[in-house]
């Protein structure tokens, strides 16, 4: 029998909603970043690389992954899941073709934006 690709990249780039279990890992520093995600219930706190820092708190209705899609490609820090938390995974696909789009002016801004 053959090897089966994991489960959840496949939902996180289709717009499927998925639950992680408190203090269960959803991305690592360093990983590359490919899908972006909407918290619906609790939360991901993102520490730094060591883990001794915490750098952002994402709770409802907030949106994890484009800065770090947009600055490097990779994930920044460590993402854990605080408390019983639904995400909903979408690809970058439409975000990169959206930002193909805009006038040249606002993709100047967007850089000096993401170089802060």
């Amino acid at each position: 029998m053959g090897e089966q690709a994991p489960l959840l990249p496949g939902l996180a780039r289709n717009g499927h909603a998925f639950t992680l279990f408190h203090s269960e890992i959803l991305f690592m520093t360093d990983m590359p970043v490919t899908s972006m995600y909407l918290v619906s219930e609790g939360a991901v706190l993102v520490f730094s690389a060591d883990g001794t820092k915490l750098l952002r708190w994402v709770g409802p209705q907030q949106i994890l992954g484009i800065h770090d899609a947009l600055i490097s490609g990779t994930w920044q820090g460590v993402g854990v899941a605080h408390g019983r938390t639904k995400v909903i995974g979408f690809g970058l696909d439409k975000l990169h073709a959206a930002i193909g789009k805009i006038p040249a002016a606002h993709k100047a801004l967007l850089q000096d934006l993401l170089a802060t």
